[in-house]
């Protein structure tokens, strides 16, 4: 299975390739990215982590902030 992963904070376009299906929050992992830092969009729309990826499928993680 191929995905494109897009990160706009450093402007970065990931391939990858996986042998199984897998969730959102398993790809946040293999990218070493804990899934309550990040949204992770597609066209525009907020995902659910629990969500499956198919094949072929682009994603956006848009890393969030907050402090005070």
């Amino acid at each position: 299975m191929n995905i494109t992963v897009t990160l706009p904070k450093t402007k970065e376009k990931r391939k990858l390739e996986f042998e199984k299906v897998l969730t959102i929050e398993q790809v946040l992992k293999k990218l070493n990215l804990k899934p309550d830092t990040v949204i992770v969009m597609n066209k525009n729309r907020p995902v659910p982590i629990d969500d499956e990826i198919n094949d072929g499928q682009g994603f956006t993680i848009l890393q969030v902030s907050s402090g005070g």
